[in-house]
């Protein structure tokens, strides 16, 4: 077979070439050389007229180009003003540590815009999965509680140690014959409803700290905020806390658009 091959570049076929390629000019920032070719990360895209394709790409999501991005964010603002169509706005996916979305060209071929996580040095703990361990003194009351409250099961058991899996990372309770003394967070929940997430929990008996702080101050177990971090992709956040029963402090969180902030 010889040497391995090596992706050329990128056709697209299209009944308005000009219109498709003008596209991607103001899109992008690029300007196609004198053969007509957009260079993409020093990959060639060639939009070529075809009178006998679909006005719209029928199956748009079996090929989709992937466009690594200094700053996801800042490409989907210039996209909205362009009024793209977006199949998938832009979000932080936990899993790949990046920010990624789908977006649409004029002929419905899907764009994937990656901002490439960044890189990790060899030896770094910036690239190792994270997770929390929580002291119990009583194992056995620390796992009824976590069934009987949270409605949750460990995935793997160990002595002296639970470990549960979630949607998105994990965490372990362990044997400790030290007590926490609950001032603080120590493990943090994300939530889509916080309010619906309260109010099932306080069905199963959970009980929520009440706050009352100069900036800070829970009405019905929950707080309005100030703030977020920008990776979160909003403006503030709805925040409420409660203890499990070895005395650690959980917090749940539900970020708020920033179209809802003041």
């Amino acid at each position: 077979m010889g040497s391995t091959p090596a992706i050329g570049g990128i056709r697209l076929g299209s009944r308005e070439p000009e219109r498709l390629r003008a596209w991607y000019e103001r899109a992008f920032g690029v300007r196609a050389d004198a053969r007509g070719i957009l260079w993409l990360g020093g990959i060639a895209l060639q939009i070529e007229g075809i009178d006998d394709v679909a006005a719209l790409a029928a199956e748009p999501g079996r090929a989709i180009i992937e466009l690594h991005v200094d700053d996801a964010r800042a490409v989907a603002r210039h996209l909205d003003s362009l009024a793209v169509a977006w199949v998938s706005r832009p979000e932080h996916r936990a899993r790949e540590g990046a920010w990624s979305g789908v977006a649409q060209d004029p002929d419905g071929n899907h764009l994937q815009i990656v901002e490439a996580a960044p890189a990790v040095a060899e030896g770094s703990l910036a690239g190792a999965a994270v997770s929390t361990r929580l002291p119990a003194q009583d194992l056995d009351r620390a796992r009824r509680w976590y069934a009987d409250k949270l409605g949750l099961e460990p995935a793997e058991t160990r002595p002296g140690g639970l470990r549960y899996q979630c949607r998105s990372g994990s965490f372990a309770v362990f044997q400790s014959a030290g007590r926490p003394t609950g001032d603080h967070t120590q493990m943090a929940w994300q939530v889509d409803d916080i309010g619906a997430v309260v109010a099932e929990l306080r069905r199963r008996g959970v009980e929520f700290e009440y706050v009352d702080v100069p900036g800070l101050r829970t009405v019905d177990g929950i707080a309005e905020v100030d703030g977020n971090y920008p990776s979160a992709g909003g403006g503030g956040e709805r925040a409420a806390w409660f203890r499990d029963s070895e005395g650690n402090m959980h917090g749940i969180g539900q970020t708020i658009p920033p179209e809802q902030t003041g």
